[in-house]
C-alpha cells in the first residue's frame, strides 16, 4: 500500500520590500509609493558656494580680530615697559680699575674717566680733593684723604623715582650721585633720584683743562708753603668753571678760572660743588 501523495510545499513568503510598503491611507487599488529621497546638493551649486564663501569669510574675520587683539596686548605691554622711567640701581663694590697712581700717588683729574664709569649720571658737577700734596697727588694709604666726584643728569633724564604708586612729580628732577675715592678704590654713594634740578640750570661743567699739580704750582708762585696739604675744588662759579685752593693750616686760599691762570674775585668766585 503506497503513501498518499504529500501536498506540495508552499514557498515562504518574502518580507515586503521597504520600497513597496502599502500605504494604508491610500485609496483601494492605488499603487504603493516610494519613500522620497533628499535632494542632492553639489558643491558647485552657486547658492552653496556663496554659503561656504560666507562661512570662510566669517572665520577669517574672526581670526584677524583675534590676532589683532593679541598684537594690541603685546604692544601695550611693550609700551608700558618702555615708558617706565629708568630707576636707580644699588651701588656696586669698590673698584680700583682706572685709578691712576693707586694707591699712594693718585692723580685725581686723570682718574675722572674711571669715576664716570661707576655712575649712570652723565653730567659732572665738580669734585673736591682733600689732602693734596705739593706734587698734586693724594696718598690713599694714610692721612685725611677724601676725594668726591659729584654727578647729576639733565632735567628728567637718568634714573627717576619709582612711579608705581602715584604720578610722576611735576617738578623736573636731575637726581644726584657722588663717587668717592677711598683706600678701597672708587665706590658710588646711593643714588638720589628725587634731587630737584637747580632753579637755573647751569651749563655743563667741562672736564678740567689742567691737573692739581698745576694748581699747586700757582700756589707755590704765591709763596704758599709746600710742606702742608691742601684742599682743591673744581666747580662752576658765577664766572664759569673754576678752581678753589685752600690750605687750612696757613689760611691761604684763592680761586682761579678754568684756564688755571686767571684769578676770580668777589661774586665771580662764588659757588661750590653740590
Amino acid at each position: 500500500m503506497s503513501d498518499p501523495e504529500a501536498p506540495p510545499t508552499e514557498p515562504a513568503a518574502a518580507p515586503p520590500s521597504p520600497e513597496l510598503l502599502p500605504d494604508f491611507g491610500a485609496a483601494p487599488g492605488a499603487r504603493p509609493m516610494h519613500a522620497p529621497e533628499p535632494p542632492s546638493v553639489s558643491p558647485a551649486d552657486p547658492v552653496m558656494g556663496e554659503v561656504l564663501a560666507r562661512q570662510r569669510d566669517k572665520w577669517l574675520g574672526m581670526a584677524i580680530v583675534g590676532v589683532t587683539f593679541l598684537i594690541g596686548i603685546a604692544v601695550s605691554l611693550w609700551a608700558k615697559h618702555a615708558s617706565r622711567p629708568e630707576t636707580s640701581a644699588p651701588p656696586g663694590p669698590p673698584t680700583t680699575e682706572g685709578i691712576v697712581g693707586w694707591p699712594a700717588h693718585v692723580d685725581v683729574t686723570a682718574t675722572l674717566p674711571a669715576a664716570r664709569k661707576v655712575t649712570r649720571r652723565n653730567l659732572l658737577r665738580g669734585f673736591t680733593a682733600e689732602g693734596v700734596s705739593s706734587d698734586g697727588k693724594v696718598d690713599l694709604t694714610e692721612g685725611p684723604v677724601r676725594v668726591r666726584y659729584a654727578f647729576q643728569s639733565p632735567p628728567g633724564q637718568g634714573p627717576q623715582p619709582d612711579s608705581e604708586v602715584g604720578p610722576l612729580p611735576q617738578r623736573p628732577l636731575c637726581g644726584k650721585q657722588d663717587v668717592r675715592l677711598r683706600k678701597e678704590g672708587l665706590v658710588a654713594d646711593a643714588d638720589q633720584p628725587s634731587t630737584p634740578c637747580p632753579p637755573k640750570q647751569p651749563e655743563p661743567l667741562p672736564d678740567p683743562q689742567c691737573t692739581l699739580a698745576t694748581i699747586w704750582q700757582r700756589a707755590l708762585e704765591r709763596g704758599i708753603r709746600s710742606d702742608r696739604l691742601a684742599r682743591i675744588e673744581y666747580f662752576r662759579a658765577r664766572g664759569g668753571p673754576a678752581w678753589r685752593f685752600e690750605q687750612s693750616e696757613t689760611g691761604a686760599h684763592f680761586v682761579l678760572y678754568g684756564d688755571c691762570r686767571t684769578e676770580l674775585k668777589g661774586a665771580a668766585a662764588s659757588g661750590h660743588v653740590p
